[in-house]
């Protein structure tokens, strides 16, 4: 691994909700692309369309999550903590407690699946997962075969792959996530989802990465990491099935930022987009420099 390199704000945005949680880029079925903000404090979510010019004037567009036909996410205090969209356009949000996540399909305004994430035994990762007071998934990644990757905060940090029981696990290598503009095999409905394997930081990573706040895939195909305490980004090598450790290929510092970083995104040039956990909607998204996902 390379020596901690040090990314530097290029520009600076406002979104307009209160303690943002997650990020994604929503590509459209008519090939154009937003930008997906969520919050944890209301059932609320923040769109702009996607400009070619990164410097480009930008318009919000918010909706209540709550409202959408299907949702079982309350009004206040939904704890949502990570967004991904898969290729039809469709938005997968991660609720923290209970744990689960709804697939919203945009167009129609309903959640079309609904996935309750179980860890079952007693050892330490399924005890601090069924413990409320605990954290949970932090960051989510659509992973072929109707699985999903989630990232768990801390006590302990680790990265779990979810399926459906008796199913094994795919893992996640370079340019294997799920395709760009394929949907997301999942049938419409209520499922539940069990751990399938488990990944744990290798020291150096735990070192650059003290917790997960969030997970991308980047353009050049790599999975990348976000950590709010360690204020770093970090690319991650392969996830070998049946699981493992994980360990950083390469890590970069974001400096010192006003607020926790608690979204990673990239544009299509490869720019990490970083949101941050503030009381205020302002300057609460993060655009850096040099591009580092280029794909």
């Amino acid at each position: 691994m390379k020596g901690q390199s040090r990314l530097h704000a290029y520009r600076t945005v406002d979104v307009p909700l209160k303690e943002v949680s997650g990020v994604c880029l929503r590509r459209g079925p008519a090939g154009g692309s937003q930008l997906v903000a969520i919050g944890d404090r209301v059932s609320r979510v923040a769109w702009f369309e996607q400009p070619n010019d990164d410097r480009a004037e930008i318009h919000w567009e918010t909706a209540d999550l709550s409202r959408l036909e299907g949702s079982r996410l309350p009004e206040h205090d939904p704890q949502i903590e990570a967004v991904c969209a898969d290729g039809a356009g469709r938005v997968l949000i991660l609720q923290e407690s209970p744990t689960r996540t709804e697939l919203i399909e945009p167009s129609s305004r309903r959640v079309v699946a609904s996935i309750s994430l179980e860890i079952s035994g007693d050892d330490e990762l399924a005890r601090s997962w069924n413990d409320p007071t605990s954290s949970h998934g932090e960051g989510a990644v659509f992973l072929r075969g109707g699985h999903l990757l989630i990232a768990k905060e801390k006590d302990p940090s680790a990265l779990v792959e979810f399926g459906p029981e008796g199913e094994a696990p795919t893992g996640l290598a370079r340019w294997s996530a799920l395709a760009p503009g394929s949907a997301w095999p999942v049938a419409p409905g209520d499922h539940r989802y069990v751990a399938l394997a488990t990944w744990w930081p290798t020291k150096e990573l735990a070192g650059a990465c003290e917790d997960f706040s969030d997970l991308e895939i980047g353009p050049d195909g790599h999975l990348y990491l976000l950590s709010d305490k360690s204020d770093s980004i970090a690319r991650l090598s392969d996830l070998l099935p049946p699981g493992g450790r994980v360990g950083p290929l390469e890590t970069w510092h974001l400096g010192d930022l006003d607020g926790k970083p608690e979204g990673l995104a990239f544009t299509p040039n490869g720019r990490a987009l970083v949101a941050l956990d503030t009381r205020k909607a302002r300057h609460n998204l993060i655009l850096f420099e040099p591009p580092i996902a280029a794909g």
